[in-house]
């Protein structure tokens, strides 16, 4: 099983988070529902990645006002584990930009995330974060 790093936000906004729908060409968990995430380029500190993948993917400006718990979850099915650095971001705006790695986005309680087909770990996240 192979290991990798990646960083994901959870953006929120007035009590609500954001989620994204994979697109269904997305190599590791096509149309599966999923937070920003992505991964550090070289040299990139973890806290630049969360904020430069919520402006890549949704085109929003986000200020992070907690960093989650590093945890790791594994992928059986697909042979992966995850090492999983979580941040929770604010923005003050909700109009949505999509690019290409997604075709949707919700905007949901944090309660309901149980009613979504997700990438692996989306509920730890929300745990680690102090959401949930």
């Amino acid at each position: 099983m192979k290991t990798y790093f990646a960083v994901t936000s959870i953006v929120m906004h007035k009590g609500k988070i954001l989620i994204l729908k994979k697109s269904p060409t997305d190599y590791n968990y096509p149309n599966k529902w999923s937070f920003c995430s992505g991964y550090a380029k070289e040299f990139e500190a973890a806290e630049d990645t969360a904020v430069r993948e919520i402006k890549e993917e949704t085109g929003l400006s986000a200020k992070i006002v907690k960093k989650g718990k590093i945890f790791e979850t594994k992928d059986s099915k697909n042979k992966k584990t995850w090492i999983v650095a979580p941040f929770l971001c604010r923005v003050k705006a909700t109009n949505v930009r999509l690019d290409h790695e997604n075709v949707e986005f919700r905007w949901i309680s944090c309660k309901d995330i149980k009613k979504f087909d997700t990438v692996p770990g989306l509920q730890k996240d929300l745990k680690v974060s102090g959401l949930i």
